[in-house]
């Protein structure tokens, strides 16, 4: 493996074992240990999700125009600080701070970066860099089946121990993360410069449709675990197998995702695994617990099977310069409608029916598969890379 790659894959699952153990410890912090409702957990969620569009956006556009390296390097920086931030004695305004610096916001599966989101798209870029055009899929399917992998250890790893030696522990792993990115080679931009209106157009499509992702995302997400918590008593031991059991079948799937981008193309790939997600999250609220646990370990999968096709097909539309700055708009919409939703989630879980986030979640994934088959038609592959992306 090339050296550059050696440490961002490296960094890229001691970050993913951080994330894992966050994922589940964070809600049991706010609904056990700080007594808080799934209101005032979705509040804090939305916080980390709006937070983290805000810094996604501003660092996606510096990478672009300013300094690739160093903001990578500041947005690693935030899951530390933020870990460290939970190792104290816990209180709801640390909890809430750390929730805005390492964003907390759950938008995200374990495999797909939901945990510290702000550094997902610059390390898109980075590993586009440094792998070939026609081999970024695979590449992109690899390095999310080891972050998942990682998350999936991390998320069962929380259910030993303390919940101060659970955040401990992603508090070293994220420090360490960061250590290990520092030698990766970064090629050199040219300072003030801004997108083609080529470039401007590719990214407001994948805008658009992560809107709506974000929205699905947000609805649902975040309250999975305190779903299971709060309706079916399920203690934190068995959840974090639970948990585990899901972010790894997630983990897997993504390594299909070369042969149905081989296959089928990026669209048919997003939409029908997204379609098959969007009637598991449906059911979800009606069936009963057992039934239930196991959709909520399936829905993982078919959520994140395509991701790295859809990466990779973003990554070709765009040369290198415009890399980041795609890469983190697009999660900036995908993590800021995220924000609304988790709020507006969370008061309706606890407030109004249990069935209205999970009904929403197949809504927005039924209208962001509109999206993608208008944007870029039902039978379309990925198109030809971009003057300056083949490398």
């Amino acid at each position: 493996m090339h050296k550059g790659r050696q440490f961002l894959f490296l960094s890229r699952v001691l970050r993913g074992i951080a994330a894992g153990l966050v994922t589940v410890g964070y809600p049991y912090l706010l609904l056990a240990d700080l007594h808080a409702g799934a209101t005032l957990l979705g509040a804090l969620y939305a916080a980390g999700a709006l937070s983290t569009a805000l810094l996604t956006y501003t660092l996606g556009r510096l990478g672009s125009r300013a300094a690739l390296r160093g903001t990578y390097l500041a947005s690693l920086s935030l899951l530390p600080v933020a870990c460290g931030l939970l190792v104290l004695p816990p209180s709801l305004p640390l909890a809430a701070l750390a929730s805005v610096l390492g964003g907390f916001s759950a938008t995200g599966s374990l495999a797909g970066g939901g945990v510290g989101g702000a550094a997902f798209p610059l390390q898109t870029a980075l590993l586009s860099d440094l792998v070939p055009a026609d081999q970024r899929t695979r590449w992109f399917s690899w390095f999310t089946f080891a972050a998942g992998a990682a998350a999936s250890f991390g998320a069962l790893a929380a259910g030993q121990g303390s919940l101060g030696e659970v955040f401990l522990a992603a508090f070293l792993l994220s420090l360490a993360s960061v250590a290990f990115a520092l030698p990766i080679p970064v090629r050199p931009i040219r300072r003030g410069r801004a997108p083609s209106e080529a470039s401007r157009r590719v990214i407001r499509k994948f805008t658009a449709t992560g809107i709506l992702n974000g929205a699905s995302q947000g609805l649902l997400a975040p309250f999975l675990i305190p779903f299971f918590v709060l309706y079916f008593g399920v203690q934190r031991p068995e959840m974090s197998v639970y948990t585990t059991v899901g972010s790894l079948l997630g983990t897997f799937s993504v390594l299909a995702a070369p042969w149905l981008d081989r296959n089928f193309g990026f669209v048919r790939a997003v939409v029908g695994t997204r379609a098959v997600a969007a009637v598991l999250a449906a059911l979800m609220p009606f069936v009963a617990r057992t039934p239930a646990l196991l959709l909520y370990v399936l829905l993982p999968a078919f959520r994140v099977a395509a991701l790295p096709a859809q990466s990779a097909a973003l990554m070709d539309r765009l040369p290198h310069a415009d890399r980041s700055e795609g890469a983190g708009t697009n999660q900036a919409a995908r993590v800021g409608a995220a924000s609304g939703a988790t709020l507006v989630s969370g008061y309706a879980l606890e407030e109004v029916a249990a069935a209205v986030p999970f009904l929403g979640y197949a809504a927005a994934l039924t209208v962001n598969a509109v999206l993608y088959v208008r944007f870029f038609g039902w039978s379309a592959d990925r198109l030809s890379p971009a003057p300056g992306s083949e490398a």
